[in-house]
């Protein structure tokens, strides 16, 4: 047996000798590293499922909001033909738009019982959507202003819960709609589809509700930076409604990456604070091998006078305080682990695919755990280490 494993087993002999101990030294550590693991794992999986989600070209684009604070409600009021005439005087800095309708409560009657789900105008559907039954609402749909919608996978339980769905018709506000497709909003960035939610082209929806918009969605043309797609959908709405009339106009991308870091750093932070906990964890696990060393001082005196160099010494003592802090990182990071994949379907439910990087995060906590053993073992290794071998015997 090679010296280095006699050290290993004689540490975890002694940790064994005195368990109640050591498993009372443990807590701090396990408590660390498991709540850095969650925090760190969570907060960086919902920033990437957020920058993923960005990826997506058809998923995120612009909106103008109305600014409701207008002294003049008519300058801050949006009409359907208000879009048409948006594009064309943005100076080619808008590829498209949409009349945004972003959710209004509608009695729907099926099979004589009224619900009333929330009613969104789209042209597409949200890119991040995921299709569980039949199809999207495509071009031809906006188009021809056709009377189709998709319902959400919990509008199709409680309009059709024991039923298949596509291609039976519903009565929206004594519009029939022909029901072509049932999706699932998981992850939806534009999207507020959550619970009952039926999806309808934008142009039905001005037949459904010809009053004003909620706002206008469009996309910016290719090559054209944030500022030039601000200012000129801002002059193009100053030319319709004239020069006082205010609007929000928000990036959800450049919005949605603020989110991003700031959640990603917010984690960052909150692991930092974490840290500070498995120093304190740290002072535990130093002051239980001080212990360590004043009982086991007349076997130091009698390991030195038969040969053994204060080294010898002081690497039993470090391997041991290591040893103590590595089993309560390993239980810690099962337990963070654990608290990570419980909870991750949770972000997931919001921002779609969140990623955990695993490789980060387990590294990050192994960085902890060897630090903690290392760096509050040493004090109390090296005065190992130092005891005269004759004041020990004596003692």
């Amino acid at each position: 047996m090679s010296v280095l494993a006699a050290y290993i087993e004689e540490a975890l002999a002694s940790l064994w000798r005195n368990r109640l101990r050591s498993a009372l030294s443990l807590l701090g550590t396990i408590i660390g590293i498991a709540s850095t693991i969650a925090v760190l794992g969570l907060s960086q999986a919902g920033s990437r499922g957020l920058e993923a989600s960005l990826g997506s070209a058809d998923s995120v684009g612009w909106i103008v909001f109305v600014d409701r604070s207008s002294d003049n409600p008519l300058a801050a009021t949006l009409y359907y033909r208000d879009v048409a005439r948006f594009v064309a005087r943005s100076n080619g800095a808008i590829a498209s738009a949409y009349a945004g309708y972003f959710g209004r409560p509608f009695p729907v009657n099926v099979g004589g019982k009224t619900h009333y789900p929330q009613l969104h105008g789209t042209d597409k559907g949200d890119g991040s959507m995921v299709i569980l039954e039949g199809r999207k609402l495509n071009h031809n749909d906006v188009l021809a202003s056709a009377n189709v919608a998709m319902i959400s996978k919990e509008a199709r339980k409680t309009l059709f819960p024991h039923e298949d769905p596509v291609g039976r018709s519903i009565s929206v506000d004594n519009t029939r709609l022909r029901i072509v497709g049932v999706f699932d909003a998981t992850g939806s960035l534009l999207s507020s589809a959550v619970g009952d939610a039926i999806y309808v082209p934008y142009t039905t929806m001005h037949r459904i509700a010809p009053g004003p918009l909620d706002g206008i969605i469009f996309y910016a043309s290719p090559g054209a930076t944030s500022a030039q797609v601000t200012a000129a959908a801002s002059a193009a709405l100053k030319s319709i409604h004239g020069p006082h009339a205010k609007y929000t106009i928000q990036d959800q991308a450049k919005s949605l990456g603020i989110f991003s870091h700031v959640l990603g750093g917010i984690g960052i932070g909150i692991t930092l604070i974490g840290g500070i906990a498995l120093c304190v964890a740290g002072i535990g696990i130093m002051n239980i091998m001080l212990v360590s060393v004043n009982e086991r001082t007349r076997e130091i005196g009698i390991r030195k006078s038969i040969g053994a160099s204060s080294g010898d010494i002081s690497l039993q003592f470090l391997i041991e305080a290591t040893i103590l802090s590595a089993i309560g990182g390993a239980i810690g990071t099962v337990v963070g682990v654990a608290i990570v994949l419980a909870l991750q379907g949770s972000i997931v439910h919001f921002v779609g695919s969140a990623p955990v990087p695993w490789a980060l995060v387990l590294s990050i906590a192994a960085f902890f755990t060897i630090g903690i053993g290392i760096g509050f073992g040493a004090y109390p290794a090296i005065r190992a280490g130092k005891l005269d071998p004759v004041v020990a015997l004596r003692s």
